[in-house]
């Protein structure tokens, strides 16, 4: 309430007699006890937060490894250059004489023989021959 002028009239009116005036308490505590649950519960989060795990970006410079053997670089000695194209078996999987394990794809063209199976049918022929 404004206090404009120097009287009072709390003095000629009880405000325990009026209904509005009761609720009007009533509603401002509820609303104070609203708002301290609101923050306790805000304090909670922000303390559950902290304890949350949490990883630091650090730029840095050096060579990333992948997790997977399919996705790290493997070197295998062949004499023409290629790449794997896919694994067959997996990491600690055991595998017998003669089971496919990956299957190489040849990088250069210049490898690609357009005339393979007449150059091998040659092959087989001069063999028979000799």
């Amino acid at each position: 309430m404004l206090n404009l002028s120097d009287e009072s009239i709390n003095d000629i009116f009880n405000k325990d007699n009026f209904r509005s005036f009761n609720m009007l308490k009533t509603s401002h505590g509820y609303a104070q006890d609203k708002l301290m649950k609101f923050c306790l519960v805000l304090l909670l989060v922000v303390l559950g937060i902290l304890f949350l795990p949490w990883t630091q970006n650090v730029r840095a410079k050096g060579e990333l490894i992948a997790l997977s053997p399919e996705q790290r670089p493997q070197t295998i000695q062949s004499v023409i250059a290629g790449k794997i194209e896919k694994w067959y078996v997996q990491e600690g999987q055991f595998v017998r004489k003669g089971d496919t394990i990956l299957r190489i794809s040849e990088v250069k063209d210049d490898y690609f023989d357009p005339d393979l199976l007449t150059n091998t049918q040659l092959q087989i022929d001069a063999k028979e021959f000799s």
